[in-house]
């Protein structure tokens, strides 16, 4: 290892720990040296995983929460003295260890543990092809079983009744954004990167070709592919009041009132103006994102074909059944069971005549 302050502070707490098995009566050459002076062994987990992602060719966003499983691995314990996994040699890495790191954080979800597993299996995988580990430890390693969370909805009673309310307290730029998404149902990226050059005002329809992801502008989607939708009499409306405050500018449709920069995620809408709404309404909290859902189950209740619904939300068609089914099942069981109850009647009558 190169003489860096950080490769001198782990050499230092490696040290401590071995002169503490030593005392202890645990040491084990083998766990710490390599075997007839192949150095090429003394890679730790940590630094591994820092190789690993210097490989990488991805988007901020995706950095971000790679990064975030790094801080798992290099702050999860390993063992009851608190030795952590992203301090330990490749050499030494054991399943024991690996299994003790995931069972000491309960509080997060099945979800984001695989994600974690996830970005240390491949730094794994990528020091075996490099020869620095003969087997990976991650391969004995099962996903977590978990539920994705099924939509969330607000009702039309809620819907109708954050709308006034942010009329009434953030009338201009905040309301015409929350009208919007409201009645588009977008991602966060895609109404955060809207300009104005992809808007139709005389057809009445945007194009969904660029997103904005914690700021960074993005010439492509999520899935990749471009969508045009059709926009709704509200939304359209949202969008000729916002007219005024940034078209002139000629870049995104909607900006913070306050700075006039671009939203780059939720988190300053959530944090000025959407929390404080909810709190006020005496709704149950639920993130923005759940507008989205909002406008999908809208369209549901309304009885509109699933094909262009799923088209408007940017799904294919069975990934949009597979989300609302719920909402599809719901009113197709009523059905199915009205049919059932009609002929409980007529049998009915017939017996009462017998």
């Amino acid at each position: 290892m190169l003489p860096t302050a950080p490769n001198l502070r782990y050499a230092e707490r490696l040290a401590a720990e071995i002169r503490e098995k030593v005392r202890l009566g645990q040491f084990s050459m083998a766990e710490y040296f390599p075997v007839n002076g192949d150095t090429k062994t003394g890679n730790t987990v940590g630094t591994q995983l820092e190789t690993w992602i210097s490989t990488q060719r991805i988007e901020a966003s995706t950095r971000s929460g790679y990064q975030a499983a790094i801080n798992f691995w290099n702050l999860a314990p390993r063992d009851s003295r608190g030795n952590t996994v992203g301090a330990t040699p490749l050499n030494a890495l054991k399943v024991s260890h690996l299994k003790t790191a995931i069972a000491s954080r309960q509080d997060l979800s099945g979800k984001t543990l695989n994600n974690y597993t996830s970005v240390l299996r491949e730094a794994l995988a990528l020091a075996n092809d490099d020869g620095l580990m003969s087997d990976n430890p991650m391969d004995k390693i099962k996903a977590l079983a978990h539920q994705k969370d099924p939509p969330d909805p607000f009702s039309r009673d809620e819907l109708e009744l954050i709308l006034e309310k942010f009329h009434d307290r953030y009338p201009g730029q905040a309301a015409n954004f929350t009208e919007f998404w409201m009645w588009t149902g977008l991602r966060t990226s895609e109404i955060s990167g809207l300009t104005w050059e992809n808007v139709d005002l005389a057809n009445g329809s945007i194009l969904i070709s660029e997103v904005m992801v914690r700021g960074v502008r993005k010439s492509n989607t999520k899935t990749n592919v471009t969508r045009n939708i059709k926009l709704n009499s509200r939304a359209l409306a949202a969008l000729q009041s916002q007219r005024q405050h940034t078209q002139i500018k000629g870049k995104e449709v909607f900006q913070h009132p306050t700075y006039e920069t671009p939203w780059e995620d939720e988190r300053a809408f959530r944090r000025s103006y959407w929390t404080p709404i909810l709190k006020h309404l005496g709704i149950r909290y639920r993130r923005p994102y759940n507008m989205r859902h909002t406008y999908a189950t809208s369209m549901l209740m309304a009885g509109m074909n699933h094909s262009f619904c799923a088209k408007q939300m940017g799904h294919s068609v069975d990934q949009f059944q597979r989300t609302y089914t719920k909402w599809i099942d719901g009113e197709q069981n009523d059905r199915e069971m009205d049919l059932l109850e009609k002929t409980l009647v007529t049998q009915k009558r017939k017996t009462s005549v017998g």
